[in-house]
């Protein structure tokens, strides 16, 4: 696509106006979206990551980790659905708490398999991220403030998509001055071919 940033950077735009506008709206998508992350991980946690050590104590700890996973992460996405209000606050403190301990577990779990030989770097990151996410959600669970950060963020997609936008503008105007340019390179050159050719069929003609 050849003007892909200037796409990017409209959709950008409007993606943060709309951050701008409807913070709350965004605050709730979060929940939903980490809601549904946690069920998806709970369910690949059962699937793969319990597996990969005979340790009972691992799979126990997995186990229980992608059970909990799987539970908080239904509770976060039809709780507030079907109650609304006060619910979304609410589970955005099971998130909190379910994040924590899952982070917790992660590493406990990680640490249970240094002598069986497994890369356990991957998994570190894993329950590094997931407490990350616990703080993100510290953050914008004041309604004040999360709305402030929610707002922040809008900002700076909206100011990113500007920019975008400008880059594209600019760059094709250039791309556009050159192929200019290069017209009258190419006109300037078949007139003085021209000229010489007169010039020639001057000399010979006397």
């Amino acid at each position: 696509m050849k003007r892909w940033y200037l796409f990017s950077g409209i959709l950008a735009a409007l993606l943060g106006l709309l951050v701008i506008i409807f913070p709350a709206f965004w605050i709730k998508l979060v929940v939903v979206i980490i809601g549904l992350a946690a069920i998806g991980y709970g369910i690949y946690s059962l699937k793969f990551t319990k597996v990969i050590s005979d340790d009972a104590g691992y799979r126990k700890t997995i186990l229980i980790k992608s059970i909990v996973s799987i539970v908080a992460g239904a509770m976060a996405v039809l709780f507030p659905l079907a109650i609304g209000g006060a619910a979304w606050s609410a589970m955005i403190w099971v998130l909190i708490f379910y994040l924590l301990l899952s982070g917790a577990a992660g590493f406990y779990a990680a640490a249970l398999l240094k002598d069986s030989g497994v890369e356990r770097k991957r998994y570190i990151i894993e329950n590094l991220l997931l407490l990350a996410v616990a703080v993100v959600l510290i953050l914008i669970s004041p309604r004040s403030l999360g709305n402030a950060i929610i707002r922040l963020i809008g900002i700076i997609v909206l100011v990113g998509g500007l920019c975008l936008i400008l880059f594209d503008v600019f760059s094709n105007r250039n791309v556009v001055e050159g192929e200019v340019v290069e017209v009258k390179d190419d006109s300037v050159s078949a007139k003085e071919d021209s000229v010489e050719k007169n010039e020639t069929d001057s000399e010979n003609g006397e």
